[in-house]
């Protein structure tokens, strides 16, 4: 007698008890699951669906992009013992018509919530027959996301959501509840009772790097140029306190609203405002990514930005390219320290496959090219996106060099955000962080690309007196946040969870 459902092709499922614990109280409620990467919230929701449309209905399981979509109907063809043609992947690719006879056909349908938003009149009539509707990435969410607008449309439909974290700020978690129905919290983690079974330790190891001498000069020259066109912005009576890049971004609609007004001296603001924001991140680029990321970006903003070509004659900009040009000859270690540290970790850890996650899609190129030349077996893994004459990878690409790094194949990905969220990235022995990323999000993320099978490896690679340090903290002190929110349950929410802090 089948356990949860006969259309579960439960011999291929790992009995697991948080799992039956909580597909059990999602068919029953509204639910919010929060459990680590790896732990199965994919298969959490293939049972709990499993179970809802047994004997009559259609499921909506929507998912991000279409490379999750299309992962996502493979799990759900191989785990449900229903024909495979009636679980049907609905993407923007197809055209409207066919999309309308898949819709009619599914029985359990996957998209993204884009193309479903986008057909709401004809999701709309089927609202009857869906009786459960799953949203992989929940942490998405909020503000105008379709995920939303799906929710508020199917509202008569079982909700289960899922993520490895819903964010670390209060008003965040609760819009999310709020904006998917949720009444009931499902939350696990490390030291939960019934995951510890599954749970493979992980050792996390921050790495802080001094900056070298020659680096050091071309930072403070940044610095003080920033300062200098900050001053200048603040003539025209804006505040700018703290010197952040998301301030100067703020200001955009201030000074667009007195260039409407009449008020023709704000040109000058504007144009003072876009070179702060470029010196901003050419500051960040020479202070965490180092000085071969930093001419790379360099030479890429000038392509991008030709308005600006005020700031790119100053002597001091100029001066500074010509000195990083002169260093980027010299040994890594003495310009972008980080490469080199990397190197040396990857020489000495044990490692069978590893995985490098790099902020910027420059940093990782380059790095790929470097470990490829020094004899590793590396490719990178990047989006689908083109940027000037620099073309990403076709979702054909990034699935046959995961399938290369799943055989062993390759055993090195330098891979982008890309690599963080959802993807059925293969897990890896050794992860190095090229630099710490504020949000608590993604650095979870990123963590849960190891210790799936085995002990995992974790390296942050801090730069002293940067604002890697700043985002290093940041992220820890929203993910300690994060879980006592959820700790506490909202509301009238019921919140489920062992042991959770």
């Amino acid at each position: 007698m089948a356990r949860y459902s006969s259309i579960l092709n439960e011999s291929l499922i790992e009995s697991r008890e948080y799992q039956d614990r909580i597909s059990r109280n999602a068919i029953e409620k509204n639910t919010l699951v929060v459990i680590p990467t790896a732990l199965g919230k994919t298969i959490i929701a293939i049972i709990s669906i499993s179970m809802i449309i047994e004997k009559g209905g259609k499921a909506l399981f929507l998912a991000p992009t279409r490379p999750l979509v299309h992962q996502h109907a493979n799990s759900l063809r191989k785990f449900l013992n229903i024909p495979g043609e009636e679980i049907v992947e609905v993407t923007g690719q197809i055209d409207k018509e066919e999309r309308m006879g898949l819709y009619t056909r599914g029985r359990v349908i996957v998209s993204t919530p884009q193309v479903v938003s986008n057909d709401e009149e004809f999701i709309s009539s089927l609202k009857d027959e869906i009786k459960v509707v799953v949203f992989d990435e929940a942490h998405r969410a909020i503000g105008d996301y379709s995920y939303v607008k799906i929710a508020h449309l199917l509202s008569s439909s079982r909700i289960i959501a899922t993520t490895a974290s819903p964010g670390g700020e209060r008003e965040k978690i609760e819009q999310i509840i709020r904006n998917l129905n949720i009444e009931n919290l499902e939350i696990r983690d490390e030291n939960s009772p019934d995951v510890i079974p599954y749970i493979q330790k992980i050792e996390v190891k921050q790495i802080m790097l001094p900056v070298p001498d020659e680096n050091k000069k071309i930072i403070e020259e940044l610095r003080n140029l920033l300062e200098e066109i900050v001053k200048k912005l603040e003539s025209f009576s804006l505040k700018i306190q703290g010197r952040s890049r998301r301030e100067l971004i703020g200001l955009g609609e201030t000074i667009s609203h007195q260039i409407r007004s009449g008020n023709k001296y704000f040109y000058t603001a504007a144009r003072l405002r876009t070179d702060a924001i470029l010196v901003d991140y050419l500051l960040e680029f020479a202070e965490t990514q180092g000085i071969l990321p930093f001419l790379e970006y360099l030479e890429e903003i000038k392509k991008d930005n030709p308005r600006s070509k005020k700031i790119f004659s100053d002597s001091r900009i100029i001066s500074i390219e010509a000195r990083a040009v002169a260093l980027s000859s010299k040994p890594l270690e003495e310009h972008t320290p980080k490469f080199s540290k990397i190197i040396e970790i990857l020489k000495e850890q044990n490692y069978q496959k590893a995985i490098v996650f790099c902020h910027y899609r420059i940093t990782a190129n380059i790095l790929s090219e470097i470990l490829s030349r020094d004899g590793f077996s590396c490719e990178r893994f990047i989006g689908q996106s083109s940027r000037n004459e620099k073309k990403g990878m076709s979702q054909r690409e990034q699935a046959a060099i995961l399938d290369m790094f799943r055989q062993g194949k390759i055993r090195i990905i330098v891979a982008t955000q890309i690599g963080e969220e959802g993807l059925d990235v293969p897990s890896a022995d050794t992860v190095i962080f090229h630099e710490p990323v504020a949000s608590e999000v993604r650095s979870i993320q990123r963590r849960g690309r190891t210790g799936r099978f085995g002990k995992g490896r974790v390296f942050i690679l801090t730069m002293e007196n940067s604002r890697d340090i700043s985002y290093y903290f940041a992220s820890g002190r929203k993910e300690r946040k994060m879980k006592d929110i959820l700790k506490e349950g909202r509301g009238n929410v019921q919140t489920t969870f062992d042991r959770f802090g």
